[in-house]
């Protein structure tokens, strides 16, 4: 159906800045909005104002994902370059997927906006952490934080399940004013991601990984946090994997989240290890029920055990790639049994569960001191308003 609406004159960079920071290809743009590839190309290439019909730039603003006011530019804003990229070596220079970038501008966003409103309310912003470096053992690290934490061993295993163990970590993080974000990318491009150059400093997780890997990335972030190198990062090993400063700080980060997710005496002292370590009878069944106590997946347990000297690096990383191939087949069952349903959490548990019950009371907080109104609430809870009586719970349970 041709456009009818009334056309409206873009600057070309405007155009192509708005396409190349949300990772499209001109293919992508072209099926968008329904014309051929070589119109698109054409507007790359010309100096002139482009005329574009009203319901092609409403068009383009929910493909890329960017406000409609966005288009309408002089010039290309501003914006801050990309977390950097700790991932391995094989993903690197790869361009993000749009799902990622569309990640990291709405969590930059919701952590302007938890800034200035905990500013307008006379709160701290700034985000209560040390700051640590690659010279000190992540173990010590981890012992010191989860002393500041205050949550015992005892508290972590008398959790009901994973899901419990998940709030509760996040619930800690916020605490001391670590924005928790769960975000949907993919997490074969990326786990998580952390933002330290503004405060309150951020986490984000791809709510694609089970609740036991969102765990440990949550700790893995929160070590590029300490180390003040918020970045980009697939947390999932390979082998061999270089020894750049990059790969240093992500080893650092693995180790300082293992550790703190699992204490070295409690797991010596487990009856599972002894089965472990010797190999003996279903020695897998045990190394299941040993990740279950510790609410972790068994990768986790797999480092905590090469770390504390109790399996060879070699017998690490045998048993590591088994799991890996074992949880491949694992995912590609849930992901196909998972189009056979349909829903999901209403969209009220999602808003909560994507920005954090500290964020989200914080807005809440804010519109009953009248400092933002209902149309920024729906804006930065992304629902309607018949939504907020229900969030309100959730944020407080």
């Amino acid at each position: 159906m041709p456009y009818k609406t009334p056309e409206i004159e873009v600057n070309p960079v405007t155009l192509e800045w708005a396409r190349t920071s949300a990772g499209f290809s001109y293919e992508d743009i072209a099926r968008c909005l329904g014309v051929a590839t070589i119109e698109v190309t054409t507007w790359a290439r010309t100096t002139q104002p482009i005329s574009l019909r009203v319901r092609q730039l409403e068009d383009l603003a929910d493909c890329l994902r960017r406000p409609l006011a966005a288009f309408l530019l002089a010039t290309p804003p501003s914006e801050p370059k990309l977390p950097q990229d700790f991932r391995r070596s094989h993903h690197q220079n790869i361009p993000l997927s749009s799902d990622l970038r569309f990640a990291i501008r709405r969590a930059r966003r919701l952590q302007r906006i938890a800034r200035e409103i905990l500013e307008e309310m006379d709160l701290p912003s700034l985000s209560n952490l040390p700051q640590a470096s690659l010279q000190q053992k992540p173990e010590i690290i981890a012992k010191e934080l989860r002393e500041l934490f205050g949550i015992t061993v005892k508290d972590q295993i008398g959790w009901r399940d994973q899901y419990q163990a998940l709030k509760k970590w996040r619930d800690m993080l916020e605490k001391h004013s670590v924005l928790t974000f769960q975000s949907d990318f993919p997490r074969t491009e990326a786990q998580g991601f952390s933002l330290s150059e503004n405060n309150p400093y951020a986490v984000i997780v791809s709510s694609q990984d089970p609740p036991t890997a969102r765990c440990f990335t949550l700790f893995h972030e929160l070590g590029h946090l300490l180390l003040r190198e918020g970045g980009i990062c697939l947390t999932d090993l390979d082998y061999p994997h270089v020894s750049d400063l990059s790969a240093k700080i992500e080893d650092w980060c693995h180790q300082f989240a293992e550790a703190l997710l699992i204490d070295e005496d409690t797991l010596r002292a487990a009856p599972e290890i002894s089965t472990i370590v010797k190999q003996e009878g279903d020695y897998l069944q045990s190394l299941k029920a040993l990740a279950h106590v510790f609410k972790v997946s068994q990768a986790v347990i797999l480092f905590r055990m090469w770390h504390c000297h109790l399996i060879s690096e070699t017998r690490f990383w045998h048993e590591y790639n088994n799991y890996l191939d074992s949880l491949e087949d694992f995912q590609a069952k849930v992901k196909e049994k998972g189009k056979e349903k349909k829903g999901g959490p209403s969209p009220s548990r999602k808003a909560v569960q994507e920005r954090g019950r500290f964020l989200t009371r914080t807005i809440l907080d804010a519109l009953d001191r009248q400092i933002i109104g209902y149309t920024e609430v729906a804006d930065y809870l992304g629902v309607r308003l018949q939504h907020l009586d229900k969030i309100r719970q959730i944020a407080h349970s």
